[in-house]
């Protein structure tokens, strides 16, 4: 989670805060708030889901420790469950804003306070269906280690596709390179080339 920035910790007294929520969902973002209609937001238009939606406590604490967040969606709307039905959201992306609006529900000041991915999804469906999502944050993405991950020629050229590293490091300790200083020659093996 990141520190508030001052203008919207002091905004966040005078103003009507609201969370603003992306899901993305393979077919596409799922753009959500929790205030009352449509409002428009970095250029986009998200849905609100007035008090029928809930965000649970964001954790924060200088131990950085991997607490999940819990979004809850109450919902008729068969649209939402049906992008539910149809994506499986395990793995798909979360961003959430911290938003305030002005007395005419404009946004004056919006950061992002976390930005995860969901790991697990349930769905009660009834007359207003309830789908609760658990989204792990970035601390959790960064104490999970990259398993398998070598480092070689096509990695390195994956990340850097000019990077010749690897092929001049093969012809560096396959030849006998001249040394200014007295000593054994660099490269080879005891001191001779390599075939």
């Amino acid at each position: 989670m990141e520190a508030l920035n001052r203008a919207l910790v002091a905004e966040l007294a005078q103003c009507r805060p609201r969370y603003f929520v992306r899901l993305a969902f393979k077919s596409g973002d799922v753009l959500l708030h929790t205030g009352v209609g449509e409002r428009r937001f970095l250029g986009r238009t998200w849905f609100g889901l007035g008090m029928l939606g809930r965000i649970g406590e964001i954790p924060a604490n200088d131990k950085n420790d991997a607490a999940r967040i819990r979004l809850s969606l109450h919902t008729q709307s068969d649209a939402i469950l049906g992008e539910v039905a149809e994506n499986d959201p395990i793995g798909a992306g979360v961003e959430i804003y911290l938003v305030t609006v002005d007395k005419h529900y404009r946004v004056n000041q919006s950061q992002l306070l976390e930005s995860g991915y969901i790991v697990a999804c349930d769905v009660e469906r009834g007359q207003v269906s309830k789908v609760m999502l658990s989204v792990a944050g970035e601390s959790e993405r960064w104490k999970q280690s990259r398993v398998h991950q070598r480092w070689n020629h096509a990695t390195q050229t994956a990340l850097y596709p000019d990077d010749k590293f690897f092929s001049e490091h093969s012809e560096a300790t396959s030849t006998v390179l001249p040394d200014t200083q007295p000593g054994s020659p660099v490269g080879g093996r005891d001191g001779v080339h390599l075939p």
